[in-house]
């Protein structure tokens, strides 16, 4: 017989197999004994959910904020994920690898944006438009009067002319 006896049975033969039945294929043990209980995978599907997410969205200027947010909390579901994962108690190492570093790239590259977004509103008069919003209050023609100046200097400084938005 080619098989070894387990450890700790020194010199004894291994147990015979269940009657009624053959014993599995190539000397195997039951199914029994070395199928491992399922383990949770929750968390690690969420981090790879959410930095999936937090990389499409940063990409929009819009949306740059949810992609932050997005960012952060995949990071958080991946880092608890990973320590569930390596203790033993969860699945799914690899999505809670995956899922951090998404979101760690949705996390940065939204505060880039968020960062080139301002500077270039800054650089173009949209702080010079907000205070004159603030300083106009309800007044409807200062308010009209601040967004004109405003779309005359971008006009100016791109040599652009924006298209008008159709009136019906």
């Amino acid at each position: 017989m080619s098989q070894y006896p387990p450890p700790g049975n020194f010199g004894e033969y291994p147990p015979p197999p269940p009657p009624g039945g053959y014993p599995p294929p190539g000397g195997q043990p039951p199914q029994q004994y070395w199928q491992e209980s399922p383990k949770g995978k929750g968390l690690a599907v969420t981090a790879l959910v959410l930095g999936i997410i937090a990389v499409v969205t940063f990409w929009t200027v819009i949306l740059t904020v949810v992609g932050v947010f997005f960012g952060l909390l995949a990071a958080i579901f991946g880092l608890i994920a990973m320590m569930k994962a390596r203790r033993g108690t969860s699945g799914g190492f690899g999505m809670a690898v995956a899922g951090l570093i998404l979101g760690l790239l949705g996390l940065i590259g939204g505060i880039v944006v968020g960062i080139l977004v301002w500077v270039v509103f800054k650089d173009n008069g949209g702080t010079d438009l907000v205070d004159c919003l603030n300083k106009a209050g309800n007044d409807k023609a200062a308010q009209q009067q601040c967004q004109n100046d405003f779309q005359q200097r971008i006009e100016d400084k791109f040599s652009v002319t924006p298209t008008p938005v159709p009136t019906r």
